[in-house]
Parts: C-alpha cells; sequence; structure tokens
C-alpha cells in the first residue's frame, strides 16, 4: 500500500503542469460532471493512458458500438494528450475523461459516478486501489493489448504482494505477443487467464488509407512530381537533429529533395529551429502552410507542429523513418507507414515493436538500420532508385493485414464479459 501511494504521489507531482486544466484536475480527482443516460444500459469503462494506447482503443469501441449499441460507453485516460486525442477521434455519446488518481477515495468517486459493467484497460495499467475498488463491486475487467516490458516485469516483481490481486482480478489478460504473454506469467498472471491475440492498434489501419489523402497533402505542401520526400516520423531527442543532418547529406546528391520532420513532442520543434536557424537552412512550419491564406512552401524542411497527422503525411513519402528506434526507446508504431505500402526504415532499439519488426521483416517489408549512417548509406542508394522501393511497400502493407481481425476477437472477449456479468 504505502509503494503505491508512493507511486501516486510521484504520478501527482510530475503532472502538476497538465493539472492547471480545471477539469484535467477534477477528473484526475474523480469528480466527472456527465450525467448517466439510463439505469439498464450496460455499461463499459475503457481506458487508455495515452495517445498509443487511445490509438489502440478507438476501433475497439466503434466495433463494440456497433455490435452492442445500446451499451453507454466510456474511455478515461491518464494525460492530456490522450484526452485531446480522443475526443478528435470518437463521437460526443462516449464519454472521455481524466483517469482518477490511484487514491482509495479518489478511485471510489470516480467508480461510484461511472458504474460500470465491465472495466476494459489497455497495455499495461495495473493500478492496485483501483482494482481493489472493482473487486468490491463486483465488477470484471479486461486487458486487452497487453504489454510487460523487462523493466516493467521487474519492477511487478519486486512489489509481487501488491500486484498478485490485481492480476487475478482480470477474468482474462489478452497479450500483444508471446514475449508479452511468458514475462506476464514471471510476474505472476494467472496462466489460464492468459492468452496472446495481438494488438488492435493495427486492425482496419489500411482501410484508414484513403488514397485522395496523399494528393491533398502534395498538394498542401506543394510537392512537385519526382520530387523526393524523406519522412522523420515520432522522432526522439537527438533523432530529431540526425534525421535534419541526413537530409542536409542527401540533398548534396538529389539537391530537389524535401524532408518532413515530425517530433514525437512538440517541445522540440524549439531546438530543432535552433538549429536549422544557426546553419541558415530554411524551413516552413506546417502550421504557416495550413493556415487560411498560409504561406506556399519553399523551403527544403517542413517541421510538423500540430498533432495527429503523421499517418496521413506517411501517403506522401518516399524514404520513411520511424523515430524512438535510434534513440533507446523501444519504438513506435512503425506499422503505420505500411498502410500506405510504404516499407519503413528504423534503427536497432525495438522492444516496444519486436513482434511488429519480426513480421514487417519477414514479409520483406522494412529496413532495419544500426545507426544513422547506416541509415544514410541505405537512403543514398534508395534515392537513385525510388521506384524500387514499390516492390517493399506492396510486402509491407501485407505484412500489416496479417494483423487483420484482432478487433472482432476483443469484441468477443468484452460481450461475453458482459453478458456473464448481467445474467
Amino acid at each position: 500500500m504505502a509503494l503505491n501511494i508512493f507511486r501516486s504521489e510521484i504520478v501527482f507531482l510530475l503532472s502538476r503542469k497538465s493539472l492547471k486544466d480545471p477539469e484535467f484536475r477534477k477528473g484526475r480527482l474523480g469528480v466527472y460532471d456527465f450525467p448517466l443516460r439510463g439505469e439498464n444500459k450496460p455499461r463499459i469503462w475503457f481506458h487508455a493512458v495515452s495517445v498509443g494506447e487511445v490509438t489502440g482503443a478507438v476501433p475497439t469501441i466503434f466495433a463494440v458500438k456497433k455490435r452492442m449499441p445500446e451499451a453507454e460507453l466510456f474511455l478515461s485516460t491518464g494525460t492530456p494528450q490522450g484526452l485531446r486525442s480522443a475526443r478528435a477521434q470518437l463521437p460526443e455519446e462516449v464519454r472521455v475523461f481524466p483517469f482518477p488518481l490511484d487514491f482509495p477515495k479518489y478511485v471510489g468517486r470516480a467508480i461510484a459516478t461511472v458504474r460500470p459493467d465491465l472495466f476494459v484497460a489497455f497495455e499495461t495499467e495495473f493500478w492496485p486501489n483501483f482494482y481493489r475498488r472493482l473487486a468490491r463491486g463486483p465488477i470484471p475487467a479486461l486487458l486487452l493489448n497487453g504489454r510487460v516490458s523487462e523493466s516493467s516485469a521487474r519492477f511487478y516483481r519486486m512489489a509481487s504482494p501488491l500486484f498478485q490481486p490485481v492480476f487475478k482480478h482480470f477474468s482474462k489478460m489478452a497479450m500483444h505477443s508471446a514475449e508479452d504473454l511468458a514475462r506476464a506469467v514471471e510476474i505472476g498472471a494467472p496462466r489460464e487467464k492468459l492468452m496472446v491475440l495481438g494488438s488492435s492498434k493495427y486492425d482496419g489501419l489500411a482501410g484508414r488509407a484513403l488514397p485522395e489523402r496523399a494528393g491533398h497533402w502534395k498538394k498542401v505542401l506543394g510537392i512537385a512530381e519526382n520530387t523526393p520526400v524523406i519522412i522523420g516520423g515520432s522522432l526522439r531527442g537527438s533523432e530529431c537533429v540526425r534525421l535534419m543532418q541526413i537530409l542536409e547529406k542527401l540533398r548534396k546528391v538529389s539537391p530537389g529533395a524535401l524532408g518532413i520532420f515530425v517530433p514525437r513532442h512538440l517541445r522540440n520543434i524549439g531546438p530543432m529551429v535552433r538549429w536549422l536557424t544557426e546553419r541558415r537552412i530554411p524551413y516552413d512550419l506546417l502550421s504557416n502552410i495550413e493556415k487560411p491564406g498560409g504561406r506556399r512552401r519553399t523551403a527544403p524542411v517542413v517541421l510538423v507542429d500540430k498533432m495527429g497527422v503523421l499517418f496521413e503525411l506517411y501517403s506522401a513519402g518516399d524514404l520513411i523513418f520511424c523515430g524512438g528506434t535510434l534513440e533507446p526507446v523501444g519504438g513506435h508504431n512503425i506499422l503505420e507507414p505500411a498502410a500506405w505500402a510504404k516499407p519503413v526504415f528504423y534503427g536497432p532499439h525495438l522492444k516496444k515493436v519486436l513482434h511488429e519488426h519480426r513480421i514487417l521483416l519477414s514479409f520483406g517489408g522494412s529496413f532495419p538500420v544500426v545507426d544513422s549512417e547506416d541509415l544514410l548509406s541505405l537512403w543514398i542508394k534508395w534515392i537513385a532508385n525510388l521506384p524500387g522501393l514499390e516492390g517493399p511497400g506492396r510486402r509491407a502493407r501485407e505484412a500489416l493485414q496479417s494483423f487483420g481481425g484482432i478487433v472482432d476477437r476483443q469484441v468477443d472477449l468484452i460481450l461475453e464479459s458482459i453478458l456473464k456479468k448481467r445474467s
């Protein structure tokens, strides 16, 4: 208990800046203003901590809404960014709100307000006080897209008495990969409750790749025919500068090349601007190009200073790098370019996307690199033969399609749990 309270206090302190938002602050304290629509409707509370987890939750929520239209659906998030992302993607009838801090008072207040028939967590959300209160309901819980990293596994083993009741409370834990399942067993999750189901992040991803959006972005960005386009997506730390350095060298080989760089966190835009300014390299901000009466792009570099457009921007790219892989972060969504039939380049740090990497590599739809010099060498080769990337691009899309059907199986688990709870 003491360890859990200590962790919650750290979360609270680290969140002080975001808690300046009155709605977010109230939600973290378990105070919600929304009315409930009906006493007899089944209520399903989904939880996705931030933007990445929201991406996985959204297709499943839509599928539940379609198969159980009478259900009242809720989604909580643990960050303001996740909250904004969820509200941008979901209809108003899905209530989106902040997840309470893991203190008994706050979680009790939140659960009493929502009164769920089922709680569905995405990826790795094990809050002891929250699950202890669910068990008192009793309110069943499911884990979907389940992940347990090596570092998390060490923590859960160390605090085993605190988390064993949490693992036992899940009716099913649907894990992302065999490695995640094995680590879940190591930390004490009951083997009979575990299964490998994959991730709903990728189910339906190809259907979001609308061909007309590629034309839209080429027009907005003024990309002429035969212009090589380099995209650095979800860049972390030193990757923000390293990818711009690579573009600088590539333009000596292909002077017309355009670089589009998308940092994972907008706070990195400032350092990127300073780096370009010091070297007198012209750049455009996407926000200045997109605004009404905005400027026409003329610079060889575009910095993407807004969230939520990276997936569509991949449609305009030729040489695409997915970040968090040269930095020891563990990778981000390396399958998104595949939806547009684009092969993907990435570095060696892949612990968060190891399963996706293996599938892409087995289909021949990706190019892992050792470091930035290796990436530059590969891109110098490919920039002279961009049509040659069409084959790896088709194979990348085939790899993505192999992930299909996961959402339907997740919804089956949800509906089974609801029927069992209400019977």
